[in-house]
């Protein structure tokens, strides 16, 4: 019975050492994952043109004509 009781203290020291890694490692990958984000960001920022394009019309269309449904 005491066997018993060893095994089982063994098992859950070992769940909790487990756990406490994978929150450990979980943490460290996350904090990495933010960082790389924040400079996609400040990339992503930076490389916008401070100026809206105007949209490009094509001078040989002609002038556009609204036409209204006559009932």
């Amino acid at each position: 019975m005491g066997s018993f009781f060893k095994i089982l203290l063994i098992a859950v020291l070992i769940f909790y050492a487990f756990n406490m890694i994978v929150r450990l490692i979980f943490k460290r990958k996350m904090k990495k994952l933010q960082q790389q984000m924040e400079q996609f960001n400040e990339g992503a920022t930076e490389s916008q043109p401070e100026e809206e394009q105007k949209p490009h019309v094509d001078p040989n269309i002609g002038e556009y004509t609204d036409f209204e449904e006559i009932e």
